[in-house]
């Protein structure tokens, strides 16, 4: 587990407590604290600061403050993060991105432009603001006093314009001049160059992973699996200051993804095996491999991780987890089967939906219909497309009606999940789903507006979702009827929605906005914000299956009495 507080690092399995000395931004304090236990460290580490604090009380309240040695620290630290880049980054832009019929150097120097430019530009407005996180950080990492903020916001952005300056010489090629690389005796080769100071990996990432879950909404899946990314990425290229990764690391990593067979962390072969051991001992092996669309959702993870680190200044250059490849090879339109023809038919004349013997014995004949959510999230799942975990944490609220017009309103409000931010939408009930009986079901089961319509369902798996434990009775089920095929899932639900809105020919702005799909246009991502529902509501209604045959006369034998609605005794679910 990543420590949560900044001034506890962890090397070899040992925590330490680190912090910088005022007014002293070359020196620091650095004790173990001699555990391996997290929680104990913590609590050490907050007896040590504050100790720290009184005894740096007089350095801190001091009226008087040199801002200088600070401001010389940054520069020089920045320096040498650009001078270790140039080192790394041998025969291609130290910033940019390659272009054909282009030179590295004339790239980088039209980057590096564009950078003192906006130094330039932002000192002479005094745009303060415009570093804040920056400023806020090294103000509270050297103790400065509030009142000179601006006199250190200032100094500051004049050490940037020299920054800018010195690296575009130095993109050049005039470093002789500068004094700036100690040269070794003629015995030796290469160049002594200060290593980049700094945040390192395991450092960095407690502050970030903070401002994810608070800022971005990270939590459950989305949040284990990218702290399993920055754990790899770790393994890979080491735990350095954060400024000294290049794009040859990310490469690095990026090519032992393309190594590492699918099942490499559930296999007992390689339990002990570090992934560079996994990728030697499998090269050569026919067995699949990471999927590219994992591999990219590992990049994603990175790219947004040096993104933050950009906006807080403790990364230079172009983002090293962008510019990659991630070609699929026309797997993604062949990654599943669509439920259609026969299958289809008989999933959906087995005994959940024509009769079955008890409640515990779905799969076997029977009068029995039970109308719960083995019975309907099958069935929404084939009209609307929508994904397991939309359906299964829906709440009586969550149904709603606009000019007649009755709609699921897909949210994460509360302790509902979603998979990213265009996964919220409103998505028209389709009408053989209201013929069926869904609207009274609703009203029947949930009563008040924060009770769930599936309450059945439970939380469970790792990540809380209630759709975990039906997903696994799907699987038996589907095998105990004689319907099982490893790519005709649920979510094979979902591609078939697809493939009948696109044969009515749907727009595909209408066909994104109800599965939740982001566009791919700036206009679809930036200016689309919701269409009308009467527009979605005539798209759903194309979404037609002859091979379903299902009649609204099968009565539940739970809700016998209550009467089907109508236009005057719809259900009373909150519009």
């Amino acid at each position: 587990m990543l420590p949560q507080c900044s001034h506890i690092t962890k090397k070899r399995g040992v925590y330490y407590y680190r912090r910088r000395i005022p007014k002293s931004p070359n020196r620091e304090v650095a004790l173990s604290l001699r555990t391996r236990m997290f929680r104990v460290a913590e609590c050490l580490a907050t007896e040590l600061d504050q100790e720290f604090r009184r005894l740096t009380e007089d350095v801190t309240t001091d009226d008087k403050i040199d801002l200088t040695p600070i401001l010389r620290n940054y520069l020089e630290r920045r320096l040498a993060g650009d001078m270790q880049r140039r080192i790394e980054t041998p025969h291609a832009p130290v910033y940019a991105f390659p272009e054909p019929g282009r030179s590295d150097a004339s790239l980088d120097l039209e980057w590096v432009d564009g950078q003192l430019d906006q130094a330039r530009g932002e000192l002479a407005g005094r745009l303060y603001d415009h570093q804040r996180p920056l400023i806020d950080d090294l103000m509270e990492d050297n103790n400065i006093p509030e009142q000179y903020r601006n006199a250190f916001a200032h100094g500051l952005f004049q050490a940037n314009v020299q920054l800018w300056e010195t690296v575009r010489q130095r993109t050049l090629g005039n470093f002789s001049s500068l004094g700036e690389v100690p040269l070794r005796d003629s015995a030796s080769s290469g160049a002594t160059v200060e290593a980049p100071v700094g945040p390192t990996l395991t450092e960095a990432l407690p502050n970030f992973l903070d401002y994810a879950q608070k800022d971005k909404g990270w939590r459950g899946q989305t949040l284990a699996q990218n702290k399993t990314t920055y754990r790899m990425f770790e393994e890979c290229c080491g735990d350095k200051p954060v400024a000294a990764y290049t794009k040859t690391d990310l490469t690095k990593f990026y090519d032992l993804l393309r190594a590492l067979p699918q099942l490499y962390s559930k296999s007992k072969e390689w339990a002990n095996l570090t992934l560079k051991q996994i990728a030697e001992q499998t090269k050569g092996q026919d067995i699949p491999r990471l999927t590219m669309t994992t591999i990219k959702r590992h990049f994603s993870a990175l790219g947004v991780f040096f993104a933050h680190l950009k906006r807080r200044g403790e990364y230079v250059g172009e983002n090293p987890a962008y510019g990659f490849e991630f070609p699929t090879k026309g797997r993604a339109r062949h990654g599943r089967d669509m439920w259609e023809g026969e299958p289809l038919s008989r999933l959906f004349s087995s005994p959940v939906w024509t009769g079955c013997l008890s409640k515990d014995r779905r799969s076997r004949p029977g009068s029995l219909i039970i109308r719960d959510d083995k019975y309907w999230l099958p069935l929404l799942g084939l009209y609307h497309g929508n994904r397991l975990e939309e359906f299964a944490q829906l709440h009586r609220s969550d149904v709603r009606c606009e000019d007649g017009i009755w709609y699921m309103d897909i949210n994460d409000e509360g302790e509902k999940q979603l998979k990213n931010e265009q996964s919220k939408r409103r998505v028209p009930v389709h009408p053989f789903i209201q013929e069926l009986g869904f609207l009274q079901y609703v009203t029947s089961i949930a009563p008040e507006p924060t009770e769930r319509i599936f309450p059945q369902l439970r939380p469970g798996g790792p990540d809380k979702k209630f759709g975990y434990f039906f997903t696994k009775w799907w699987t038996q089920y589907r095998k105990d009827i004689g319907v099982y095929q490893k790519k005709l899932d649920y979510h094979s639900f979902r591609g078939g929605v697809t493939t009948k809105l696109s044969a009515a020919n749907i727009s595909l702005d209408v066909r994104n906005e109800l599965l939740g799909h982001e566009g791919q246009s700036i206009d679809q991502q930036n200016y689309l914000k919701g269409l009308p529902l009467r527009m979605l509501a005539d798209a759903i209604a194309c979404v037609e299956w002859p091979e379903v045959k299902i009649s609204r006369t099968d009565a539940p034998q739970e809700l016998k009495g209550s009467s089907p609605p109508t236009e005057t005794s719809e259900p009373s679910i909150v519009a």
